[in-house]
C-alpha cells in the first residue's frame, strides 16, 4: 500500500501544473504584456483582481453601461499591451483600471 501511495505522490509531482491568471490561461500567453503579467505574482494577482471586479460588474450593470465598459476595457487592452514586458508600466496600468472600474 505505501509503494501505492508513493507512485501516486510521485505522479501528482511530476504532472505539469497549468499557470492561469483569472483572465487567461497562461499557457497561451503570446504578448510581452500576458507573458509579463503570467511572471510576476504581483502583476498576475492585480490580474485577478481586475478580472473579478470586470465580471462582476457586466453582470451587474444595465446592458447599455455593460456595453460602455466592455468598449473601454478593449481599449485599456490596448495600453496595457503597449507597455510590453515593462512591469512599472504594467502595474500602472492595472491599478488605473482597476481605479475606474470602482467607480461605477
Amino acid at each position: 500500500m505505501s509503494r501505492w501511495l508513493s507512485l501516486c505522490l510521485l505522479c501528482a509531482c511530476l504532472s505539469p501544473v497549468t499557470a492561469q491568471a483569472a483572465s487567461y490561461d497562461c499557457t497561451q500567453a503570446t504578448t510581452p504584456a500576458e507573458i509579463a503579467v503570467c511572471a510576476d505574482p504581483g502583476l498576475n494577482r492585480l490580474d485577478e483582481e481586475l478580472a473579478v471586479l470586470y465580471r462582476s460588474l457586466l453582470n451587474e450593470l444595465p446592458a447599455r453601461q455593460a456595453d460602455r465598459v466592455q468598449q473601454d476595457q478593449r481599449s485599456w487592452l490596448k495600453a496595457r499591451n503597449s507597455c510590453g514586458a515593462e512591469v512599472r508600466c504594467l502595474r500602472a496600468r492595472y491599478q488605473e483600471r482597476i481605479a475606474r472600474l470602482n467607480q461605477y
